[in-house]
């Protein structure tokens, strides 16, 4: 026979774990914001991932992005991804627009060693994810400072 205290003691764990369960369930899934899909895209690239790199794109774009792909050969397309994020010293994403609930455009700035590259994107909202739609050619800035430059070395 189970005694009081040990009984006690089982039901209080199973109702704090069921309280537990039901606070996480009901919990509201915060939105997602334009940019994660920038933020996304950069995983998976330095993880070399065709497929989750692709879905970060909709559109005409997708479509040219996988023509590319296919002509490149999946595994170089992959290796392509990974050098290519290697290079990349840093990013800003900024100036984000919204133009209706599933419409947006932002700017992306890559940092490299020498230079820095900005381009702007417009993005469409799909389901629950955001997803690149176009991008504007991007434009090589010249850096005041270029990255790396120890302060000291500054005029």
């Amino acid at each position: 026979m189970v005694s009081r205290k040990a009984f006690a003691f089982v039901l209080t764990l199973v109702l704090v774990a069921g309280a537990v369960f039901l606070s996480y369930r009901q919990r509201p899934k915060t939105p997602e914001e334009p940019e994660n899909v920038i933020w996304r895209m950069l995983e998976q690239s330095r993880a070399g991932s065709v497929e989750g790199y692709m879905d970060c794109f909709t559109g005409s774009m997708r479509e040219q992005l996988e023509v590319t792909a296919r002509g490149m050969t999946l595994p170089r397309f992959s290796e392509y991804l990974r050098e290519s994020i290697e290079k990349v010293k840093g990013v800003a994403v900024y100036d984000v627009q919204r133009s209706g609930e599933s419409a947006a455009t932002l700017v992306v700035e890559y940092v490299y060693q020498d230079q820095n590259e900005r381009q702007r994107m417009s993005l469409r909202k799909e389901g629950e994810l955001w997803r690149v739609e176009s991008a504007e050619p991007s434009r090589r800035i010249q850096p005041i400072i270029p990255y790396g430059k120890p302060v000291t070395e500054v005029q």
